[in-house]
């Protein structure tokens, strides 16, 4: 968080409010691309080796199967990245300004990929320690590097550190992976069994990834046409904002909670896990909720600079939203854990539409305050489809026990 913290504040520094804006699309392409690179099979590999690590034979050929595959995704992603830089910069840019940056997206999101797969691994053994060390010892690599380029290189710079930072976690991953002893036991096999797993949640993360940022990324050109890029910017602001600490709940998510869901058998215990973490997740974050909007014009001089200014309705409605997106994400990664993949493709549907319908219509009036207000109201509506789904599986369950007896 701490660093991610200070990247923004030195772009904020470097690039303004207008150019904030204006890099909001990169820092969407990055935040897609460091998930959906490799396949984006963060999540099936947390889940399987967390299942299979009891099994060592099954376990090395389901991760040989998910590091061809992952080659072969980000490999993909690559070529089509490539091949259609210019057409991508004249959708995003209206120029083909762009097209290297883009293009040098392509090559590092190879890391990414294999970020992905080291870090699967270690979530799945339940190595939290290891995990700390990759994250901590990649960040501070990655800041000197990030906060050199943003310094140096403008814009193309402020693209190129934002990159850094995922990128950085390469070495002390492959360093803790080669620790454990994985590597040499991985060989370039497919199994097609788990290779119909591993796909399933591709398909999931390639829903995910296609809906919400490109919402946003709608958004943000709908804001920046009827209010200008600096109020885009305004607006980016608050959304990296909230995207720092998110990102925080969801490392903890993924990383402990997923996990310990996934080895659970038990229907009823999973239910039990996820009101427990419900109430614990939504606590942890009304502190910290509370706190940023007491001290909002403080967080924002020190995030981003003083051009950087919210009005208090705006960080409140904003706040409300992520509360509510919290508490979804702690039931939605019940499908994850067991491998739900229409439900869990239908509630990245109708949580991206939501948002967009919201608030293209909140646009559409020309108070930006609404925008806002329906960032929030979206959420609230996608955590109440959640919820209605939780109790009617609990309300099956108990249907189901009480038939059985």
């Amino acid at each position: 968080m701490l660093v991610g913290l200070l990247v923004l504040k030195a772009i904020a520094v470097t690039q303004g409010t207008e150019g904030f804006g204006r890099l909001g699309h990169f820092m969407s392409m990055v935040s897609i691309l460091s998930v959906l690179a490799g396949g984006g099979i963060l999540n099936s590999i947390v889940k399987y080796t967390a299942e299979y690590k009891n099994s060592p034979q099954r376990l090395n050929l389901f991760l040989s199967t998910a590091a061809l595959y992952s080659f072969i995704f980000s490999s993909v992603i690559a070529l089509l990245l490539i091949s259609f830089a210019d057409r991508i910069s004249i959708l995003l840019y209206q120029n083909m300004g762009q097209r290297d940056l883009i293009c040098f997206l392509a090559l590092i999101q190879f890391a990414y990929g294999s970020v992905s797969f080291c870090n699967g691994i270690v979530n799945g053994l339940t190595k939290t320690g290891t995990f700390a060390k990759i994250s901590i010892v990649g960040s501070l690599i990655g800041l000197p590097v990030s906060y050199f380029l943003i310094m140096r290189y403008g814009f193309g710079g402020a693209v190129a550190g934002l990159a850094a930072i995922n990128a950085c976690l390469l070495p002390p991953a492959l360093y803790e992976i080669h620790k454990i002893g994985i590597l040499r036991k991985i060989k370039f096999l497919i199994s097609k069994i788990e290779l119909i797993k591993i796909s399933q949640f591709s398909f999931m993360q390639a829903v995910s990834l296609t809906t919400l940022p490109i919402a946003e990324i709608v958004v943000r050109n709908s804001i920046a046409g009827s209010f200008g890029w600096e109020a885009a910017g305004l607006w980016q602001s608050l959304m990296r904002l909230s995207a720092v600490y998110l990102g925080f709940f969801t490392m903890f998510l993924a990383s402990y909670y997923m996990p310990i869901l996934s080895a659970m058998a038990d229907p009823k215990e999973n239910i039990r896990h996820v009101k427990n973490n419900l109430f614990a997740a939504g606590a942890v974050f009304l502190v910290i909720a509370l706190m940023v909007y007491v001290f909002r014009d403080l967080v924002f001089l020190i995030v981003f600079s003083k051009d950087f200014k919210i009005a208090p309705e705006f960080v409140g409605f904003q706040l409300i939203g992520d509360f509510f997106k919290i508490l979804s994400y702690v039931v939605a990664f019940l499908l994850v854990a067991k491998a739900n993949m229409k439900l869990y493709v239908m509630g990245e549907l109708v949580q991206s539409g939501l948002y967009l319908t919201l608030s293209l219509w909140a646009l559409q009036t020309l108070r930006i305050q609404f925008l806002f207000a329906a960032y929030a109201m979206s959420n609230f509506l996608y955590f109440l489809v959640c919820l209605f789904g939780l109790l009617s599986y609990e309300h099956a369950l108990a249907r189901r026990e009480g038939l059985s007896n």
